[in-house]
């Protein structure tokens, strides 16, 4: 029993001393960017800007305004295959430094693109990059392992995304002289079929599917004006194309031939989500 009893005591007596360690900060401050190796993604006249953070740790409660300093440094791109991102290409809203209010453990600033420049420069998934460093700051001190970033970039077009299709597509034997309608719609917009939008340049996608059949079609569009064409079929022809940016709505009808069957698809491509995960390289 008093066995018992003494296990029973020190097991409370070490669980205390953990709470007390829990309850009191470290004996320093230590900042830090959260990732080394992040890949962003911007969208072309949409999102053309990002956020260059880092986070501190060491204490329960912020009650000072700190401060961290820092450099681009293109010798963290040494034994990278990568390029550094050109001055021209972009802006810091803080040339130099991130400020950390009273109340926060983290703090920001703005990097933000010439995206005309940079799509004339990289195609959309680019080799450029941008390596921070941490400098100095008002904290105890920087992380020994992650006191940089080297963050690098990719950009898709505004239509690049997941969206549901619905519609209508007529198909005729040319050689029988027979035709047929495939009908694709459900009242419960998630239960239509997924047409994935891929980025080919800064105003072009490659959908996954053309009416019911799985064909790629191109779809550019610059500013309102959409042009539809496809690699894979013979005799595109392009009918009718438009957009609806408040509803988030594509209307196209085309035809194409292909293995000797005439097809004439009227489709409305209705907007489900963009595709956009964490990444690092």
């Amino acid at each position: 029993m008093k066995k018992i009893l003494y296990i029973l005591t020190l097991a409370c007596l070490l669980t205390s001393c953990a709470y007390d360690s829990y309850l009191n900060d470290f004996d320093e401050t230590t900042v830090y960017f959260a990732h080394q190796t992040p890949i962003r993604t911007l969208i072309v006249d949409e999102y053309e800007q990002i956020k260059l953070g880092v986070a501190f740790g060491g204490r329960r409660e912020n009650t000072n305004n700190e401060w961290v300093e820092f450099e681009v440094d293109p010798s963290l791109l040494e034994g990278t295959s990568y390029t550094l991102l050109p001055s021209e290409l972009y802006s810091l809203s803080n040339e130099n430094s991130i400020s950390i209010p009273s109340g926060s453990f983290q703090g920001d600033i703005t990097v933000a693109f010439d995206m005309q420049r940079l799509t004339e420069a990289a195609a959309p998934m680019t080799n450029l990059a941008l390596p921070v460093r941490i400098t100095s700051t008002s904290l105890d001190q920087i992380h020994e392992s992650k006191g940089y970033t080297i963050i690098l970039f990719k950009y898709i077009a505004k239509l690049d995304g997941t969206w549901y299709q619905k519609g209508v597509s007529k198909m005729t034997d040319i050689a029988k002289d027979s035709s047929w309608t495939v009908t694709y719609s459900q009242p419960t917009l998630e239960r239509n079929r997924s047409n994935v939008l891929n980025t080919k340049t800064k105003n072009e996608v490659v959908a996954n599917a053309m009416g019911n059949s799985d064909y790629h079609l191109n779809i550019l569009m610059e500013d309102s004006d959409i042009t539809l064409s496809s690699e894979e079929v013979a005799n595109f022809v392009d009918d009718e194309a438009s957009v609806s940016e408040d509803k988030k709505e594509l209307y196209i009808k085309y035809k194409f031939e292909q293995e000797g069957i005439l097809h004439e698809v009227s489709d409305t491509l209705i907007f489900a989500k963009r595709n956009i995960v964490f990444e690092t390289w």
